[in-house]
C-alpha cells in the first residue's frame, strides 16, 4: 500500500493514533472533517458503512440511535443529534462469524475551530467476535477545534468484542465522547483507552450494562503534559448474576489536572466487580483526582477498588542513578514502567505500538 499516495498530508497525524500502518486490517473507516475519505471491507462476514447510507438501507436501524445514550444527556450529545451530515460509521458482524483481522477507524479534524460531529453504531451479532482499533487525531498545523462523539455497541449473546481508542489531538482541542455498550449474556466488551499528547480538554464517561454472565472490561492509559485537562471514567451496570466487570487505570500528570473516575453498580446476586486506578505525579503543580465508587444493590455481590496518587519514589529514583543511569533517564524508566499496562487479549503489534507511544511521548515531554 502506497500510503503516502492515499493519505497525503494526513500521515504524519494518522501514524500518530496507528492508523494505515499494519498492512492486515479487516476493513477500515477514515473520515477528515465532515467528509468520509475512505470505507471498505475485506472481510466475510462484516459489513461497514458510512453512518447516512447504512441509515437509508436499514429502516430498523434507525431504531438503534440514542437508544443507549438519550439524545437529551448533555449538549454535546443534543447537537450530534440534530446534526443533519450524520457523520459516522456503521459497523455489523453477522452471527457466528469470527473477524480475525482489525479493523481500523479515524478521525482527523484538518481545520483549526472545526467542530466534528460523529455517531457510531457498532453491532455484534450471537457468537462473532471484532476487535475495533479506533483513532482520533488532528492534523500537525491544527492547534484548536472540537470532537463530539457518539458511539453505540451492540454486543449480542457469547460475542466479543474488542475496542482500542488512540487520542492524539492539537494542543487546543475540546474533545467529549459519548460511548455506552449493552453486553448480552455470555458476551464480553473490553474497552481500552489511550491518550498521551497534550490537549485542551477531553471529557468522558463509558458505561457499560452487562447481562447474565457477561464481562466488561476497561483499561486507560494517559499521560497529561501542562496545560491538558483530562476527565475520565468509566461506569458499569451489573444487571445479571454472573456479570463481571474490571475498571484498571494508570495516570500520569506532568502539570496536567488528571480526574479519573469510576463506578460498578451491582443489582443482582453474584455479580462481581473489581477497579484498579492508580496515579503518579511528577511536579507540585501536577493534579490527579481518582474517584472510586461502588454501589450494591444486593447484599450477595463482591464489589472492590483500590486507588492510590503519589510523586516518583525518591528511594527508586536513587537506586537507578547510584546504578549509573542519569536522573532524566531514570525518571523516564520510572514512567515507562508505571504505564506499562499490558491488556489482556491485545494484538502484539497494538501492545508494541503502545509501548512506543509511551517511549516517545516522554521524548517529546520536559519531564
Amino acid at each position: 500500500m502506497d500510503i503516502q499516495r492515499i493519505y497525503g498530508g494526513m500521515l504524519e497525524a494518522l501514524k500518530n493514533v496507528g492508523f494505515g500502518q499494519n498492512e492486515e486490517v479487516g476493513g477500515s473507516f477514515l473520515a477528515s472533517n465532515e467528509e468520509v475519505v475512505e470505507s471498505k471491507n475485506s472481510s466475510e462476514g462484516l459489513e461497514i458503512l458510512p453512518l447516512n447510507i447504512a441509515l437509508q438501507k436499514y429502516e430498523w436501524l434507525q431504531e438503534k440511535l440514542f437508544s443507549l445514550i438519550p439524545k437529551d444527556k448533555d449538549e454535546y450529545v443534543k447537537k450530534v443529534s440534530e446534526d443533519k451530515n450524520r457523520l459516522g460509521y456503521f459497523l455489523h458482524v453477522k452471527e457466528g462469524k469470527n473477524i480475525s483481522l482489525p479493523i481500523e477507524t479515524c478521525y482527523l479534524i484538518n481545520n483549526n475551530d472545526f467542530v466534528q460531529m460523529t455517531h457510531n453504531i457498532v453491532i455484534c451479532e450471537k457468537n462473532s467476535q471484532l476487535h475495533l482499533i479506533s483513532g482520533c487525531t488532528s492534523n500537525a498545523h491544527i492547534t484548536n477545534g472540537m470532537h463530539l462523539g457518539v458511539t453505540e455497541y451492540f454486543v449480542d449473546e457469547g460475542a466479543l468484542l474488542t475496542t482500542t481508542m488512540i487520542h492524539s489531538w492539537g494542543s487546543e482541542v475540546e474533545v467529549y465522547p459519548r460511548s455506552s455498550a449493552k453486553v448480552g449474556k455470555n458476551a464480553k466488551f473490553v474497552s481500552n483507552y489511550i491518550a498521551l499528547s497534550k490537549v485542551k480538554k477531553i471529557q468522558m464517561n463509558p458505561s457499560a450494562y452487562i447481562d447474565e454472565g457477561g464481562l466488561g472490561e476497561f483499561y486507560s492509559v494517559v499521560y497529561a503534559p501542562k496545560g491538558s485537562t483530562l476527565d475520565l471514567g468509566s461506569e458499569v451496570f451489573l444487571q445479571g448474576s454472573g456479570a463481571v466487570s474490571n475498571i484498571v487505570s494508570r495516570s500520569v500528570s506532568d502539570g496536567g489536572n488528571i480526574i479519573i473516575r469510576g463506578k460498578i453498580t451491582g443489582d443482582v446476586t453474584g455479580a462481581k466487580g473489581s477497579m484498579s486506578c492508580n496515579g503518579l505525579m511528577l511536579s507540585k503543580n501536577s493534579q490527579i483526582h481518582a474517584i472510586p465508587e461502588l454501589v450494591a444493590n444486593d447484599p450477595n455481590l463482591e464489589l472492590s477498588h483500590e486507588a492510590s496518587v503519589g510523586m516518583i519514589s525518591q528511594e527508586t529514583l536513587a537506586y537507578l542513578m547510584a546504578s549509573g543511569i542519569n536522573e532524566d533517564d531514570a525518571r523516564n524508566l520510572i514512567i515507562e514502567g508505571f504505564l506499562d499496562l499490558k491488556i489482556p487479549g491485545l494484538p502484539t503489534y497494538l501492545q508494541s505500538k503502545i509501548d512506543e507511544m509511551i517511549k516517545q511521548s516522554q521524548n517529546k515531554t520536559a519531564i
